[in-house]
C-alpha cells in the first residue's frame, strides 16, 4: 500500500494483485471499491488502450464471479464458457480456479 505508483503499468500489476489477494480473503466490499476505482483509472488514461481491454475484462469477470450463485450449475457453466473465450484476459487460469473452488 505504500508503493509509489509512478508507472501506470506497475500500477495496473499492483491493482490485479490486490483484486486476487481481497477475493481469497473474502474481503468483498474492498474489492467492490478496488474494482470500481480501477474501472476509474483505466477510462482516465488514454495511453493504455490495449490494457483496457484486458482490465476491464478481469473487472468484469470478477464481478460476475462474486455474484455468481454457487447452487445454480447452469449459472457456472456459462460464466466458465465466457472467461475460456474471452480474449484479451488477464488472470484466466485464477479465474477459472476460483470458479471451481465455489
Amino acid at each position: 500500500m505504500q508503493f509509489d505508483y509512478d508507472d501506470i503499468l506497475f500500477n495496473l500489476i499492483a491493482k490485479s494483485m490486490l483484486i486476487k489477494i481481497y477475493y481469497e480473503e473474502g474481503e468483498f466490499s474492498a474489492l467492490d471499491s478496488l474494482l470500481e476505482s480501477l474501472r476509474t483509472y483505466i477510462s482516465r488514461k488514454k495511453t493504455i488502450a490495449y490494457q483496457k481491454n484486458i482490465y476491464n475484462n478481469l473487472i468484469r469477470f470478477t464481478k460476475r464471479l462474486v455474484r455468481l450463485n454457487p447452487y445454480d450449475r447452469e449459472q457456472k457453466d456459462k460464466l466458465r464458457k465466457e472467461i475460456e473465450a474471452a480474449n484479451p484476459l488477464l488472470e484466466r487460469k485464477w479465474l477459472l480456479e476460483q470458479l471451481e473452488a465455489i
